[in-house]
């Protein structure tokens, strides 16, 4: 028979043991940290919580999963991949495909994001580019740094010197500086991204997008994913996930996602 000191130890133990158990409610799945970098309206802070499209997206998409929850946590981008690849974060997101990554992760084959790059002048300066790039050799563009731009006409143009010089930019920012301070003629860029810039800082006055025959230029199409890291996830967490975005592109909330932020 225990004694009274006894039976307060050992209840004392318990009531040790129980509050060190993680304090998860009923209605909550098990926790995953995402890792990307600020890149609005795609993902970003406002007041210090995250928001955006792919935020959404994604919560969503976990939810439908299986009432998982997620963690935003916003780095630079090479510091986002690092995390990812080696196990120190669940998943990455608003990624590009390629091999080396598939060594270390495993992609939601359903596209989060589709970027679509567009070629970006001053509204008062008049002209029309083909999509073979023609009537570029008098311009100056500024491209990203460090951006690949994929193999397709633009690359080329790039690559053969179709445009008359090529500058550099760092950021959005830099970008529309270049461009209002004339010295690029037009800059090429993620268009809802800079859309999104361009309407807070209110300059939808002074700056346009270059079309022909009335159509944008269209110059990239860059479609990005959810990359889970395989140290953190299983094949059949994937396909709940990849799922989960498939019925929210059928029954419309995918793209009511989308439209809520292109609007604002």
């Amino acid at each position: 028979m225990l004694t009274f000191l006894t039976r307060a130890i050992f209840l004392s133990l318990i009531y040790s043991l129980v509050l060190l158990l993680p304090r998860v409610q009923a209605s909550d799945g098990p926790a995953f940290n995402a890792s990307t970098l600020i890149y609005p309206p795609y993902q970003y802070l406002e007041n210090e919580e995250p928001k955006g499209i792919a935020i959404d997206i994604i919560q969503e998409a976990m939810k439908r999963a299986g009432s998982y929850r997620v963690n935003f946590n916003f780095y630079p981008w090479k510091r986002a991949v690092y995390l990812t690849e080696h196990g120190q974060s669940d998943l990455l997101f608003n990624a590009g495909k390629n091999r080396a990554r598939q060594k270390w992760g495993r992609y939601v084959q359903s596209v989060l994001i589709e970027q679509r790059y567009v070629l970006f002048k001053r509204k008062q300066h008049v002209f029309s580019i083909s999509p073979e790039y023609a009537g570029s050799e008098d311009k100056v563009i500024s491209v990203r740094r460090g951006y690949l731009y994929g193999d397709g006409l633009f690359r080329q143009a790039l690559d053969n010197h179709r445009f008359s010089a090529v500058s550099y930019s760092d950021s959005t920012k830099q970008s529309v500086d270049q461009l209002l301070n004339h010295r690029i003629d037009m800059f090429v860029g993620d268009q809802l991204p800079v859309l999104f810039y361009i309407k807070e800082q209110g300059l939808e006055d002074q700056i346009d997008i270059v079309r022909h025959g009335g159509e944008k230029l269209e110059v990239l199409y860059w479609p990005t994913y959810i990359l889970f890291s395989k140290e953190r996830s299983t094949p059949e967490l994937i396909d709940k996930v990849n799922k989960a975005m498939e019925s929210m592109k059928l029954d419309g909330s995918f793209d009511g996602i989308i439209k809520r932020y292109a609007s604002q």
